[in-house]
């Protein structure tokens, strides 16, 4: 984030969380799914839509399939939703491989299809595309900071989204890897690292219509925090993710006045203070 947002002391905003999904895989699968069937429901993707992907536009197409099968509102309408896809050093594989061939082979062994296919929106574009959701689009992050910068966008856009449509959802897209790619001077991948992908299907919820009792999302100034303690690190997806899996509620603080707090599915809100983490961004 090039600028940290500043919050009058009384602000807050919620959203709730109609569903969470997680999906993992090592490099050397992601081929095999890219070549599967995708489709849930209504909702399905050409067998060819994703054979010229990045690894983690594969993941964050299972990862929304997972959420729609889990969504509890069913087969809503999501064509007016929008599609936040926060990505941490995507597209990097095929790059540095462009790269490669271009230096040993010349302009002959670019394909065409690396720009859009490993660009910072790739995965939110795959999403809008592929599933029809012509709301509002981003790709955000790009590095080590995307998790939190995903997560700040979603909830500052939501009561926006409502104003305009307000039948209208968020899908946030979380990818990244847990070690990135290593490859040979070849080009070849020496290593089979795990590339993870979150999506959270979050609805703007008004404060005076807020179930604490239902999984949800709210971004709040760090005196109305739920938590007091901070440890001075970003947030990784892994440990997102793992704590998601494992129904822990989870602070992510943006700023030394913003924070984010996340109440996930089958969590109630009276369980887990004590075993609270909360992960903090430092300002830049």
């Amino acid at each position: 984030m090039n600028h940290s947002p500043s919050l009058p002391t009384d602000f807050s905003a919620f959203c709730q969380i109609d569903s969470c999904a997680t999906v993992s895989a090592h490099l050397s699968e992601v081929q095999a799914l890219a070549r599967e069937k995708h489709a849930y429901g209504s909702y399905s993707l050409p067998t060819r839509f994703l054979r010229h992907a990045d690894e983690q536009t594969v993941i964050g197409v299972r990862s929304i399939l997972k959420a729609m099968a889990a969504d509890t509102q069913g087969n809503s309408d999501i064509s007016n939703d929008a599609v936040i896809a926060a990505t941490c050093l995507a597209g990097q594989p095929a790059a540095a491989r462009t790269m490669i061939g271009l230096r040993d082979k010349g302009p002959v062994a670019v394909t065409p299809h690396i720009v859009p296919q490993c660009s910072l929106h790739s995965v939110a574009s795959a999403a809008s595309v592929g599933f029809g959701m012509h709301g509002p689009n981003f790709g955000v992050g790009g590095g080590i900071h995307a998790v939190s910068e995903g997560l700040l966008l979603a909830v500052t856009l939501a009561p926006l989204l409502a104003i305009t449509s307000p039948s209208a959802r968020i899908w946030l897209i979380c990818t990244g890897w847990d070690q990135q790619p290593s490859l040979k001077p070849n080009g070849e991948v020496d290593n089979d690292p795990l590339c993870r992908g979150l999506t959270l299907l979050l609805k703007h919820t008004p404060s005076h219509s807020i179930d604490n009792a239902r999984p949800q999302i709210r971004i709040t100034s760090q005196q109305d925090s739920y938590s007091r303690g901070h440890y001075p690190a970003d947030t990784p997806l892994k440990e997102l993710y793992e704590r998601l899996e494992n129904g822990i509620r989870t602070t992510v603080a943006i700023t030394n006045s913003c924070v984010i707090e996340i109440t996930p599915p089958e969590l109630s809100p009276k369980v887990h203070n004590v075993n609270e983490t909360v992960f903090r961004k430092e300002a830049p």
